[in-house]
């Protein structure tokens, strides 16, 4: 049986904390351990053990019976390791928090849910023993002591405490999806055409010359030995500017397709190269001669591509929704939740420690 609470400790900050270790004394020992052991601090700390005999006596007990409750308990990790500790009780915390957020949810709020909210904000600022409690968890606290305090209030006025729930935020409208086939659509999804290039490629069909051309162009042919068509397009079929010729050029033939050999290949096959035969316009008085190469011409050297500066780097840097000590939280959390084999929990909890550290 508890000791009664001298009248010189029943202040807020104690008598609460120890209202909550007797309830749970039997079923979460400890709780009742880090709730004694809070009170023992606020007792010392404020010389209210000091002030009469009585609350000398009531101190003095309750330091014994937190000694007794740590030999008692000595493989619970909760109660001898500071670590697990803190962990165990702001899961506790939270799981309580949750158990009064889901029955007001179903708007089934009753006199017991107040006391469930008013039992999370205590067990949350337990936290308080090792370090200052965070700015999410003092949030927690008074958002949980808010609707204790609301629906206590609602009750005593005689009205239904489900009418003043807050409300979630209703959804945003979602915008109309978009029509694939709408013409304009598909002028936004399709890529702009690749420019036509200055220069035609060395695989590009040679033009027939007209009647109206003073100086017919020469065309450019390609090597006596074709590469084949697995192979990727030579670097001479690349613009200097640009890939889009390589892309809208014909692949290469084969020099073992008979029946599908362009029409500019060479008439006769014992010759390694001859020009083709190009109808002769009329010529002007001094027409250029055109003198064919002596020998296979040789490959030019394949162009020099630019380096670009701008290199890609993987992106290793900080996240800006970094935050080690949530993480470490949650990860505490996990450890306890495996300690009592509850593994859904600690899965839960773990995925929350990675999603702090940026890892979706």
């Amino acid at each position: 049986m508890a000791d009664p609470i001298p009248d010189s400790l029943r202040q807020a900050d104690i008598t609460r904390f120890i209202n909550r270790a007797n309830q749970l004394r039997d079923f979460k020992p400890a709780v009742t351990y880090w709730c004694e052991y809070w009170v023992i601090n606020q007792i010392l700390a404020k010389q209210l053990h000091n002030v009469d005999d009585e609350s000398l006596a009531y101190t003095t007990n309750l330091m014994d019976r937190l000694e007794r409750t740590k030999t008692e308990n000595a493989a619970e990790e909760a109660i001898t390791d500071d670590t697990v500790g803190q962990a165990y009780v702001e899961q506790f915390a939270q799981e309580t928090f949750d158990r009064a957020e889901k029955v007001m949810r179903a708007n089934k709020v009753t006199r017991k849910t107040a006391d469930t909210y008013d039992a999370a904000a205590t067990f949350f600022l337990l936290g308080n023993i090792w370090g200052q409690i965070d700015d999410e968890t003092q949030k927690k606290v008074k958002y949980a002591k808010w609707n204790a305090a609301r629906i206590l209030k609602a009750i005593k006025e005689g009205k239904d405490p489900n009418e003043s729930n807050p409300k979630e935020p209703e959804p945003e409208e979602a915008l109309p999806s978009l029509d694939p086939n709408d013409p304009e659509v598909m002028g936004l999804a399709s890529p702009p055409p690749a420019p036509t290039p200055a220069q035609s490629s060395v695989l590009d069909l040679p033009s027939v010359p007209s009647g109206n051309d003073a100086n017919p162009s020469v065309p450019q042919y390609q090597g006596y030995f074709d590469p084949p068509e697995q192979f990727p397009p030579s670097p001479l079929s690349q613009t200097g500017a640009n890939d889009a010729a390589a892309a809208n050029a014909p692949s290469a033939p084969s020099p073992f397709a008979g029946s599908a050999a362009p029409s500019f290949s060479p008439a006769n096959p014992a010759s390694p190269w001859q020009p083709p035969q190009i109808p002769k316009p009329t010529p002007p008085p001094a027409a250029p001669q055109f003198k064919p190469p002596a020998s296979v011409p040789q490959q030019p050297k394949a162009p020099v591509v630019p380096i670009s500066n701008n290199s890609w780097t993987p992106n290793n840097g900080p996240m800006d929704d970094l935050d080690l000590p949530k993480a470490q939280k949650h990860a505490k959390w996990a450890i306890s939740a495996l300690n009592f084999e509850d593994v859904p929990t600690a899965v839960k909890e773990l995925r929350n420690a990675l999603a702090a550290l940026g890892a979706q």
